[in-house]
């Protein structure tokens, strides 16, 4: 009772927060970079280094964290005063968001794989529900991300008024509550797989933590919970301070360097934990203390018209860095200073190449198909 009183005299109510939160944007790309890296090797490393290289992986769970964020963060209001009339719109700007160059970045790599493998199943999302992991790492590897993100985003209609029904919105302590108990379900799923006869599992079988905890849908419920949380916090709940703020600011270095740290751990590399919860709570403390700061210099330092430009790019980047990969030719035997370079290179290609999709097809037909849809719906009211 004591912890909540205490909670109860930091979380001040105040007014919700609108407009564009840029870093997080820019925080999108260093992501991104997190998964380049850990499949492309940086010549040279080796031990510590060379770990934090390879779990890069975990950026795939600041996505899912930052996706909750961001959706509660734009829809929360209008979900929690009529979910009915406004999921339309939303199931429409989701669609429009990731929808056109996803099934160009499936299509291509599929008629390029010589159509041996079933194309349905990758245009619907729903690849990453096999149990087979080259299935859902099939045609392009990194898409099975976005079959989880098809899941979350599905459930946040049903999500937020069965919040707003247990007053969890509301309530600084039933909020306290919720992301407690998603980040417990983390730490016991993942206990659960770190036993033994499973923590052996590798990626290919079945009942593997890799499986249930990284690549399943439905376990990334919890890491889109606690972005969910973080923004009703920041929204509802938040009165900005100078000390508060600051404090904030300290929390999301000390994250930062607690997830190097993490990421470096020889115990905690490709662990049960190393899936998904040893890093979902530290990334929501960066977002959310990111979002509460905008003038530090973690948020300054992603908050340029190139981070943003970069972090509105990050999708596509995200997407076409494997199918690219015939364009790199890793050469050990090469000078240290070739390889980098090479590498270097190889990763401005990809930057370029990811820019120009983000500009000439991403944002056009995200407009196109908003448009199309919002005038059906007018003509369909009218008549």
């Amino acid at each position: 009772m004591r912890f909540f009183k205490i909670w109860e005299c930091m979380m001040p109510i105040s007014s919700d927060r609108s407009g564009a939160i840029p870093a997080l944007t820019g925080l999108r790309f260093a992501a991104a970079l997190m998964v380049f890296f850990s499949h492309y090797n940086i010549p040279g490393l080796n031990g510590w280094a060379l770990r934090v290289q390879g779990s890069g992986y975990s950026g795939v769970t600041f996505f899912f964290v930052l996706s909750g964020f961001i959706i509660a963060y734009n829809y929360l209001d209008r979900f929690e005063s009529d979910p009915i009339k406004n999921t339309y719109q939303y199931i429409v700007s989701r669609f429009a968001r990731i929808y056109p160059l996803y099934a160009l970045c499936i299509i291509y790599p599929w008629m390029n794989s010589g159509l041996e493998t079933p194309l349905l199943p990758y245009l619907v999302g729903v690849q990453a529900w096999s149990s087979d992991v080259y299935f859902s790492f099939g045609i392009n590897g990194p898409a099975w991300s976005v079959s989880v993100e098809v899941f979350l985003y599905l459930t946040f209609p049903l999500l937020i008024p069965v919040l707003s029904k247990l007053n969890v919105i509301k309530s600084r302590n039933r909020l306290l509550i919720f992301a407690l108990f998603s980040f417990a379900a983390q730490l016991c799923l993942a206990a659960y797989f770190s036993m033994p006869g499973r923590a052996e599992l590798t990626s290919i079988n079945p009942d593997s933590a890799h499986r249930w905890l990284y690549r399943m849908p439905a376990t990334r419920i919890f890491d889109f919970c606690l972005g969910i949380a973080a923004a009703i916090y920041y929204k509802r709940h938040f009165v900005a301070t100078n000390k508060v703020q600051r404090t904030w600011s300290r929390a999301v270095t000390a994250s930062l360097l607690l997830i190097l740290v993490l990421m470096g751990w020889s115990k905690n590399f490709l662990s049960a934990f190393s899936w998904d919860a040893a890093y979902a709570a530290l990334f929501t403390i960066v977002i959310l203390g990111v979002a509460i700061d905008q003038k530090s210099k973690v948020s300054a330092a992603f908050s340029g018209k190139r981070m943003i430009l970069l972090g509105e790019s990050s999708f596509a980047f995200y997407l076409i860095h494997a199918i690219l990969r015939p364009l790199y030719t890793a050469h050990p035997s090469g000078s240290l200073m070739y390889q980098v370079l090479h590498l270097a290179i190889f990763l401005l290609i990809v930057t370029c190449i990811s820019i120009g999709l983000h500009l000439s097809i991403e944002r056009p037909l995200q407009k196109s198909i908003k448009q199309l849809f919002s005038k059906k719906k007018s003509t369909v009211a009218v008549a």
